[in-house]
């Protein structure tokens, strides 16, 4: 039975997969004490060796945060994870990064594109891939980078638009919402959990995939569907930013042909879903 360290394994994702690995020996950066810190290397070391990591640690951007806090979080921890990996002989790092392009040059956005991440949070992903990459490259280690666009679902937190909605449709509070035209890709967590678990068993020396739906919804199309699935009239109060993304699709032929994976969730289905589970974390 392959054994597997999965970090982050009480957050949003981390929490998600949990549940679905069944089959494999599962480790994770909390025991009966506590969470251990993977900022302390010397507490990283203790854990037990691995076959493979699934990296889900961070900060997030679901609240205001220096750019110091999220280098020291999200760059440091990668560093004691890889050097964990080293000591401990891990095989197969899998990454799980964020989306790191910027406002994009073309779309769909493929792994090609020109990286220009356009925020504090998804500068430090950017940052610990490249730790990644060098690592992998001077080592016998496997690394698989996922870059998700916008995922949702069952538990993830407030702060984003699909939980604000959400939110806003149980509290009755007015919601403001930044240039409602502008389009993002939305992938279900059921999806890109199924797709990290195909990843498990995937062997490559070095990968990077990007991962969404392929298509993309405006802030309205959402706010629709959610009032349609609801029920309820939102309260919705529009503002613009001329430097917002208008639009981000991304494209996943490279990832449907190499790993023969697809999402199967429709938009609709998976906010019903969402919405159904009354599981929104504050």
């Amino acid at each position: 039975m392959d054994k597997i360290l999965v970090t982050g394994s009480a957050g949003f994702i981390g929490s998600n997969v949990i549940k679905k690995l069944s089959g494999y020996e599962v480790v994770t950066n909390h025991n009966d004490s506590g969470r251990i810190d993977l900022q302390n290397i010397d507490q990283v070391m203790k854990l037990d060796s691995v076959d493979t990591v699934i990296h889900l640690a961070g900060k997030i951007p679901w609240r205001e945060l220096s750019s110091n806090e999220f280098s020291d979080n999200n760059i440091k921890c990668t560093q004691n994870i890889l050097e964990y990996s080293g000591k401990k002989n891990v095989k197969k790092i899998i990454y799980v990064s964020s989306y790191i392009y910027g406002k994009p040059k073309y779309c769909p956005v493929d792994e090609g594109h020109p990286v220009n991440p356009h925020t504090a949070y998804a500068e430090s992903k950017y940052l610990a891939e490249k730790e990644c990459i060098d690592y992998c490259k001077r080592s016998n280690l496997d690394l698989i980078i996922l870059r998700p666009f916008n995922v949702y679902g069952e538990s993830m937190r407030s702060g984003f638009l699909i939980s604000n909605l959400i939110n806003a449709v149980r509290s009755g509070k007015k919601l403001d919402i930044v240039n409602k035209d502008s389009k993002r890709d939305f992938l279900h967590v059921d999806d890109f959990v199924e797709l990290i678990l195909k990843t498990i068993d995937y062997n490559s020396k070095l990968e990077i995939f990007n991962v969404g739906s392929g298509l993309s919804y405006s802030f309205e199309d959402i706010i629709t569907k959610i009032e349609k699935i609801s029920k309820n009239k939102l309260d919705i109060h529009y503002d613009t930013d001329k430097n917002f993304i208008e639009d981000i699709v991304a494209d996943i032929s490279k990832i449907k042909s190499k790993l023969d994976w697809e999402p199967r969730i429709k938009i609709d289905d998976g906010l019903r879903k969402t919405f159904e589970s009354g599981s929104i974390r504050i």
